[in-house]
């Protein structure tokens, strides 16, 4: 059979079009390099060099998470847990959880957390301690929420500062004593609460309570925390009428673990007792 395929004195080359031609005549390809010669050249020579700013996968600079710009290797990345994508605030109650309770007069939860209120040095007088007061309102934390709040023997506020960090509406507060309540004053001001949500009435609980029960006013959680010497019949036989507790309301009476009140006071159902060393939480609902 005859060899249909015409000798040529110049030998063939092979291109990527699978064409054969001689050498010296030029390609006709497709794209950039139509009409060029193709040959082969090592890579980062001749024409095809790397783009700018080109840099190797683990040399040189990296892009930053939230992209835009750049910043060295030996700069650290931010870690899953603390990552913040560009453009996104980080929400306040994941901010609180940095803070450390390390003291008995900060408050310990809410919007107010870790701040320190000031109090006497006196020792007739018996601040609320932090254990007691993170128990009782791990209890009321659904009862207090756009709730009003009255603090009875407020001290220097502390059990109602914490009512309103965690969302009270209101805390009223009731003290005897004048220099007391000079330091209820302060401590709403370092918290930054507005008198339209912290009011103070220097007064005795009994009377208070009768005037209270007159007007017809009431409270949705009651804290009562009398000195463990006081007298507590008096203000127990205006609670036993309802006085400043509504209905579905709750009081809470802080006292001496050895002491004991009976199951059911006039209106009020006792629903809980806690007991954390010489302290006792009883907790009352009006039917």
């Amino acid at each position: 059979m005859e060899n249909r395929r015409q000798p040529t004195n110049a030998p063939a080359t092979f291109n990527r079009n699978k064409n054969f031609r001689k050498e010296g005549e030029k390609s006709f390809g497709y794209g950039k390099y139509q009409n060029q010669d193709r040959k082969f050249q090592p890579r980062g020579e001749g024409k095809f060099q790397k783009p700018d700013g080109f840099q190797p996968r683990g040399e040189g600079k990296f892009a930053k998470p939230g992209g835009g710009k750049f910043f060295s290797k030996n700069d650290k990345f931010q870690s899953k847990r603390n990552f913040n994508p560009k453009g996104k605030k980080i929400q306040p109650w994941k901010k609180e959880n940095n803070i450390r309770i390390v003291s008995d007069m900060q408050v310990t939860d809410g919007k107010h957390k870790g701040k320190y209120l000031q109090s006497t040095t006196s020792l007739k007088v018996r601040p609320t301690a932090r254990r007691i007061r993170e128990v009782a309102f791990k209890i009321l934390y659904r009862r207090i929420r756009a709730k009003r709040f009255l603090d009875l023997c407020a001290g220097c506020g502390t059990v109602g500062i914490e009512a309103i960090s965690r969302g009270a509406i209101i805390s009223t507060f009731v003290e005897r004593s004048a220099r007391m309540c000079s330091y209820i004053k302060k401590n709403l001001e370092t918290c930054g609460i507005k008198e339209g949500h912290g009011e103070i009435c220097e007064m005795e609980v009994a009377p208070y309570l009768k005037k209270m029960w007159k007007r017809r006013r009431f409270w949705d959680v009651v804290y009562f925390d009398p000195p463990y010497n006081e007298n507590y019949d008096e203000a127990l036989k205006y609670f036993s009428r309802g006085a400043t507790v509504t209905p579905g309301g709750i009081l809470v009476i802080e006292h001496h673990s050895e002491m004991f009140f009976p199951e059911k006071i006039g209106v009020l159902k006792r629903f809980r007792v806690v007991v954390q060393g010489e302290t006792t939480l009883s907790f009352y609902e009006r039917k």
